[in-house]
């Protein structure tokens, strides 16, 4: 009985150290892919201010204002692992807008949000590369594109869907994915293993992407 108890104890102390160590591998693969992320969606950001003062544009200032709201979300809330979804939303809402302003009629862009965000909380920073590549290779400045942008909220769940024409030239050694795709993916894996399902449907001039995330 006493070697049974000791194994039984000597059991348990090394489960609980595997699920500790596992529980450590996880957070620091996390705080990995989202340093990767932010300073990619920074780096874009920052290219479309560029481009509107070479174009001595009077959105410039507006544009400014966009990025400030965009470093206060960054530094002060997506550093938490949940935040509310609606200060998700609301920082896609502006990305969006800040491409309106920097793409004018240059591209054909429907984005809506349906629903009533409340109380629900989403890891950060989640959805927004699936909306950047959209932005990365369905825009041509010498030529009309179109972008679709649809969020639809219900209750403990989030949709997600992005379509875009295929008008950059992709070189061979580059998906349409990109960086940014890949690890949002393994975002998804870690943090909701059994809580969404996405679909990627890659196309010679097409790319569209669905999402269905539990909340």
């Amino acid at each position: 009985m006493f070697l049974l108890a000791l194994f039984l104890s000597l059991s348990l102390r090394i489960n609980d150290r595997w699920q500790q160590s596992e529980q450590d591998r996880l957070q620091t693969e996390l705080s990995y892919l989202k340093a990767q992320i932010n300073p990619h969606f920074l780096f874009n950001t920052l290219n479309s201010i560029y481009s509107l003062a070479i174009e001595k544009s009077d959105a410039t200032a507006d544009a400014i204002v966009q990025l400030s709201s965009f470093m206060r979300y960054v530094i002060r809330d997506a550093q938490n692992d949940l935040v509310p979804l609606k200060k998700e939303l609301d920082y896609i809402e502006q990305y969006v807008a800040l491409q309106k302003i920097r793409l004018d009629d240059t591209v054909q862009l429907q984005y809506s949000n349906q629903g009533q965000a409340s109380q629900q909380k989403i890891a950060p920073l989640l959805l927004i590369s699936f909306i950047e590549n959209a932005f990365k290779y369905g825009v041509n400045p010498e030529g009309r594109s179109e972008i679709i942008i649809r969020v639809r909220v219900d209750e403990h769940q989030l949709r997600l869907f992005v379509f875009n024409q295929k008008v950059r030239l992709i070189p061979s050694d580059e998906n349409a994915g990109g960086i940014g795709l890949r690890n949002t993916k393994a975002r998804l894996e870690l943090l909701y293993p059994d809580r969404h399902d996405l679909h990627i449907q890659d196309t010679e001039n097409t790319f569209t992407i669905e999402l269905t995330l539990k909340l």
